[in-house]
């Protein structure tokens, strides 16, 4: 038998790719060589249209991408009662837009969806939801001033202990749309032909419509250190930053944190960088150390290669200790990440710390490591959803709506595992959040110094019958847990799908789901057979 050779020793040919596959720089490097086709022939080759799109795209600058789906669902539990449980039929229609652009002053992409919600026996439910996922750059003075802007809209749930539900078409109280915009401009340049330097300023709000958890946030910040660019082994920084936030709930009342730190980074060889830093914050809050500290902290960056990176930092802050830690490993057939965060969340939507929550959310960061352009990533996010019977509304716990300041502790560990027909994903996640300010005006989950803690797990097996068919299961679990009042709830869920492609423009899937809800108040199971459709123009 011929040995195998390494990943990083095979030729860029890439012979398993369409033709494409081929012609992106993508994946003709070892990730896509090694992970994306598997991925491709799994999740469904609608993928494929995008990639084409991009080709357009890489050469026009623009792309334009349109499509509709069509979703039937047929539950036994419209209401989520443990008693009187009403069956139902619902039919949704979501036209959708994509656009990108990856060449020229503006870059970015932006893809939006508006779905309606129909409901054969309880018109008077009837619904319209939308989905917004947007981030781009913009070259607003030529190599001097420039501007980042990102949007999004999802539902979410509005408390982490209440009801909670695998379909976003379900009727459920606990759940709202919540939108999010951030607005950041800011210019960069050398001076002196020995240190570089950078001043920002970002503008980030969220808006919920049923729920007090809104926010206003700016952050303005300076850096100044040596030239990146050059060789040099020893580099040093300092940075200033001002964070104001204004949380609805507190009424006009708002509060900042000026930060000052000084830094030294080291090149110990050309794998491995390590850097340490101190300085001074002071905060308004009123707990816990009121006024002034020193704050210190380190940070690593070891990489031995494309495909293993892992980034270690902590620091000793007013509230306590943050951390970060971040670890990716590539192999032939198999992503492996791991996350261990602990910072403060000034986002009512808990973007600090855990900002994710929508299955579209999670999947979005889990398949960075696989395809690390956004649109192609969309694409296979997108082929996943079609292919396990979800939709980009599909709510993913591990997140929690607040009305103030809070600290998030988040971890996520998931990898995947794939084969030429089959593959397996993977992960888990745990978090806990607590109020900043445990004597401020907090309501909801983390009022009276309550904390939330949440932990779940998900497995997806998913093998291709043919080169246009596959069938995949997936079992999710999440369980939430009130510290104070000892409140819990456990949601499982487990959906089997086979899947299609229809014809060159047109996919479906077929999918039976049972989802069962564990909880002091109001428990209740649920079980629904879904038809998707869905036509790319």
């Amino acid at each position: 038998m011929a040995a195998v050779r390494p990943m990083e020793d095979r030729q860029p040919d890439c012979p398993r790719l369409r033709p494409a596959l081929q012609r992106r720089s993508l994946v003709r490097r070892c990730v896509g060589q090694a992970v994306l086709p598997p991925l491709v022939g799994i999740f469904g080759v609608a993928a494929l249209g995008s990639v084409n799109a991009q080709e357009s795209a890489g050469r026009a600058g623009w792309s334009i991408v349109p499509d509709i789906g069509i979703r039937e669902t047929v539950t036994d539990n419209l209401h989520l009662a443990s008693s009187d449980r009403r069956a139902e039929l619902i039919t949704e229609v979501s036209p959708r837009l994509r656009l990108s652009s990856n060449t020229g002053l503006v870059r970015g992409f932006l893809d939006y969806s508006l779905t309606g919600i129909v409901y054969a026996r309880e018109s008077s439910s009837n619904a319209v939801q939308q989905a917004l996922r947007a981030t781009g750059s913009a070259e607003a003075i030529e190599k001097w001033a420039y501007i980042d802007a990102s949007a999004s809209i999802s539902q979410q749930n509005i408390s982490a202990l209440g009801t909670q539900t695998v379909g976003s078409s379900l009727l459920n109280d606990n759940r709202t749309e919540v939108a999010s915009v951030r607005l950041s401009p800011y210019v960069r340049g050398r001076f002196g032909g020995f240190a570089e330097y950078e001043a920002r300023v970002s503008f980030e709000a969220t808006n919920s419509k049923r729920s007090n958890a809104d926010s206003r946030s700016t952050v303005a910040s300076l850096h100044i250190g040596s030239d990146s660019a050059s060789l040099a082994r020893l580099g040093w920084a300092a940075d200033y930053s001002h964070l104001a936030t204004d949380f609805s709930a507190n009424g006009a009342s708002g509060n900042t944190i000026d930060r000052l730190t000084a830094s030294l980074t080291l090149a110990a060889t050309p794998e491995l960088r390590l850097k340490a830093r101190a300085g001074r914050e002071s905060n308004d809050y009123s707990a816990p150390n009121n006024g002034s500290s020193a704050n210190w902290g380190w940070s690593s960056t070891w990489a031995p290669g494309e495909r293993t990176t892992l980034d270690v930092s902590q620091d000793r802050r007013f509230f306590g200790k943050s951390h970060n830690v971040r670890f990716q490993h590539r192999m032939p057939r198999s992503v492996w990440t791991f996350s261990d965060t602990q910072d403060i969340s000034t986002n009512a939507s808990g973007a600090g710390a855990a900002g994710q929550r929508t299955v579209f959310d999670l999947l979005f960061a889990q398949f960075a490591s696989i395809a690390p352009d956004p649109v192609l990533r969309t694409a296979l996010v997108d082929a996943y959803l079609l292919n396990n019977g979800l939709t980009r509304a599909t709510l993913a716990n591990g997140g929690i709506l607040t009305s103030g300041p809070s600290v998030q502790r988040d971890q996520h560990l998931s990898f995947a595992v794939l084969g030429v027909r089959t593959t397996l994903l993977m992960s888990a996640f745990r978090n806990a959040t607590r109020a900043l300010d445990v004597a401020g005006t907090v309501s909801g989950d983390l009022a009276n110094g309550n904390s939330v803690r949440q932990n779940g797990q998900s497995v997806n097996l998913s093998h291709r019958l043919t080169p246009l068919s596959a069938i995949s299961v997936d079992f999710t679990r999440t369980h939430v847990a009130s510290a104070k009042d000892e409140l819990a709830t456990d949601l499982r869920s487990f959906t089997a799908t086979w899947s299609t492609r229809l014809g060159a423009r047109l996919d479906g899937s077929l999918s039976l789901r049972r989802a069962v809800f564990d909880a002091a108040v109001n428990p209740y199971s649920e079980n629904a057979l879904i038809a998707n459709l869905r036509v790319q123009f």
